[in-house]
């Protein structure tokens, strides 16, 4: 108990301070309009005198002439903080924009990060939307911050915004939370309908009354007796043994061929498994009708999983012995891991009689050998050792290491005693879900957090972002996703608001700036560099 308490003590305070860090951090960052009426805030002097006069001096005729209000902001470091939450909460706390149009844009750069996020408002949305603003900073302002031109990476950006914003003319911007009724329609009448009955001419009586024909085949009607069916072609219960079936083949294809197809709905094989035999069963009974014909179908369908289940590694263990002759047994060990190892425990689970448990038995022993046997030395051909896992790390690269941290990578390290050459050998764990960062190259880029940007409304989809970190070189990446639009409902209420702040002002009296409570959605884009 006492424990107990100490740790929830801890997690408050640590709560606390990660708020309060947070709280700095926006603090730390002056409004650009309590800065003499400017447009770029440069707390830590990253960016040099002249190119934030420069920028002054471009922004602020955009500004006055009411087309949009940008403030641009770089800083060094946020700390740990994702770079999207600090732009959205500046955007909201200065209120960039005017209240009317709602026509403010913040670009925001974190240096230590290597990010830069634009933060659109409501009425930019149109003129600048998410795959404009990722253009501009891959195309004009990404190339030279990798250079570490900071200056001329800002100058540049805020340029092709400009142009953008000149050059185009935004839609009148709409209210999310207003409904628009839209123009009105006349409604046109249909034309009337004549519902007059034709006369019908009468008709003769069916009873007394036989054509030629009728009566030409009536004898050999009477003549071929109708053969009766003994049992129907499926039930409820062959719908449902059908159904179980199919829940339980396709994932057993999935996992039969995970190595070969990455997205099952393309695998031929999974098809054939699932609706193959139901087919076949259908056929059966149509065909060749019986009492018994659900109790046929049980055991047609359990003897078909079985023998492909058996049939698929007896198959497959003559291709791959085939195939890998020749091959180092460190890339027949990955090939047959990689086409064994997804499938293994549902085999062991369902298959394993008779033949399937003594398979797997030579295939664990097999890959052991091709993992731990000894190795000779290329250099002297003597033996080598392979070292524990506190002798290993000397000879693993910084990388190396952060891989088998978040165990993504396994590595072996063979040393021969007589000459200390070295061997490195990898085998990357097939359930991980890490991936290649593609800053440093190695295993190491970790899912850290799902945040949603911009919420889908009735108006438009949202979106969200998820973060990546590198556990090496601490690289983030962002992934978009999308969040399907809100249907609207039968009885519709508009009384709900895209923002509280909306018609607040946070300039002086003495201000010439327009931004006085523009509000956003989210929208915008975000890169690194």
């Amino acid at each position: 108990m006492k424990y107990a308490l100490i740790l929830l003590f801890l997690s408050v305070f640590t709560i606390s301070g990660c708020q309060q860090s947070k709280k700095d951090v926006l603090s730390k960052i002056p409004d650009p309009k309590s800065l003499n009426e400017t447009y770029v805030s440069n707390p830590d002097g990253i960016l040099s005198a002249e190119t934030v006069a420069a920028l002054n001096s471009k922004l602020s005729p955009l500004d006055q002439a009411g087309t949009a209000h940008i403030d641009v902001v770089f800083v060094k470091s946020i700390g740990e903080h994702v770079p999207k939450d600090i732009a959205h909460e500046l955007f909201r706390a200065w209120k960039i924009g005017s209240s009317e149009t709602n026509n403010g844009l913040l670009v925001f750069v974190v240096e230590d990060q290597r990010r830069i996020e634009f933060e659109t408002g409501y009425g930019l949305e149109g003129i600048l939307p998410d795959m404009i603003c990722k253009r501009i900073q891959e195309d004009y302002m990404i190339p030279h911050a990798r250079n570490n031109n900071f200056d001329l990476a800002i100058t540049q950006g805020v340029d092709a915004l400009i142009r953008r914003l000149n050059s185009q003319s935004a839609e009148p911007y709409a209210d999310p939370a207003t409904d628009d009724p839209g123009p009105a329609v006349d409604i046109v009448p249909p034309p009337p309908i004549d519902m007059a009955v034709p006369a019908q001419e009468p008709v003769a009586d069916s009873a007394t009354a036989a054509s030629p024909q009728t009566e030409a085949i009536q004898p050999l009607l009477q003549q071929q007796p109708v053969q009766q069916r003994s049992g129907p072609i499926a039930d409820w219960l062959t719908i449902c043994i059908f159904i179980v079936y199919a829940i339980f083949a396709w994932p057993i294809a999935a996992v039969l061929y995970r190595y070969q197809f990455k997205r099952q709905w393309l695998n031929p094989f999974a098809y054939f498994i699932t609706f193959g035999p139901p087919i076949f069963v259908v056929y059966l009974n149509l065909y060749h009708p019986g009492d018994w014909y659900n109790v046929r179908a049980l055991l047609i369908l359990l003897a078909f999983i079985w023998l492909y289940v058996n049939l698929h590694f007896l198959i497959l263990s003559s291709l791959l012995k085939a195939s890998l002759s020749g091959k180092s047994r460190h890339q027949q060990y990955l090939v047959w891991r990689k086409s064994h190892e997804p499938a293994e425990h549902a085999v062991l689970k369902f298959f394993s009689f008779p033949f399937l448990k003594a398979y797997w038995k030579n295939y664990a022993d097999a890959q052991y050998q091709r993992r731990f046997a000894s190795y000779n030395c290329a250099a002297c051909s003597n033996p080598m050792e392979c070292l524990d896992d506190d002798k290993e790390d000397q000879f693993l690269s910084k990388g190396q290491l952060a891989e088998e941290k978040v165990d993504a990578v396994d590595y072996d390290v063979w040393e021969c005693r007589s000459c200390n050459n070295i061997m490195i050998l990898d085998y990357s764990n097939l359930k991980s879900k890490v991936k290649e960062c593609p800053e440093c190259k190695f295993k190491t880029l970790k899912y850290r957090d799902r945040k949603i940007v911009k919420r889908a409304t009735r108006y438009a989809p949202g979106y969200g972002d998820e973060y990546y970190i590198c556990a090496n070189c601490k690289f983030l990446e962002t992934i978009r996703f999308e969040i399907a639009q809100i249907p609207t409902p039968s009885s519709s209420s508009s009384s709900s608001s895209s923002g509280s702040s909306s018609f607040s002002s946070s300039s002086s009296s003495s201000s010439s700036s327009t931004s006085s409570g523009g509000s956003s959605g989210g929208g915008g884009a975000g890169s690194s560099w």
